[in-house]
């Protein structure tokens, strides 16, 4: 099992989507932003949703999603002054403390998000060793494959290495201690 498979790739989706829109629209609210209308919260999550499960393949550290969310965050802000302009009539300025809240989710998204990976992909592991020894321990029989491995094929013969010609040995105690 692996964290790139899908059934891991959808959870790990429909987590980070569920917990950084609802995070991005409370924190939203708190500094000041107009509520957008249901389906349109609906539509950013599932947007979002979508672009975590295209980014999910593999694992991603903190400096590469730290971008990432900082941009999924951007993308929710206008996202939540469209919804709430058209439902007001008007627009309000954001202003620096929603810049500074959606900079810091973004970054606590990012932070959390890589640990979390981290740590699934470690549990993930722990789970797949142990069902591999157990299955192992039963002797059901089948050969239990934990992780395929690559093989390369070497397109070139490797290079005889020359042999030393005269070797220098220094065993022994030294010259002067005979004296």
């Amino acid at each position: 099992m692996q964290v790139r498979e899908t059934p891991f790739r959808l959870l790990r989706a429909a987590v980070f989507a569920a917990v950084s829109g609802s995070a991005s629209l409370l924190l939203h609210l708190w500094s000041g932003g107009n509520a957008p209308g249901p389906l349109q919260f609906a539509a950013a999550v599932s947007v979002l949703f979508a672009a975590a499960y295209g980014i999910g393949g593999r694992q991603r550290g903190f400096l590469t999603l730290a971008p990432l969310c900082l941009v999924a965050q951007y993308g929710l802000h206008e996202c939540f002054e469209l919804g709430a302009a058209a439902a007001a009539g008007h627009a309000h300025g954001a202003g620096l403390s929603m810049w500074l809240v959606h900079v810091a989710a973004a970054l606590a998204q990012a932070s959390w998000l890589a640990r979390g990976d981290a740590a699934l992909a470690r549990l993930l592991d722990v789970v797949t060793l142990f069902f591999a020894r157990v299955i192992r321990v039963l002797g059901a029989g089948a050969p239990v494959m934990i992780r395929p491995r690559r093989f390369t094929l070497r397109t070139q013969t490797p290079r005889p290495v020359p042999a030393v010609r005269a070797p220098i040995s220094r065993r022994g105690p030294p010259l002067f201690a005979f004296s």
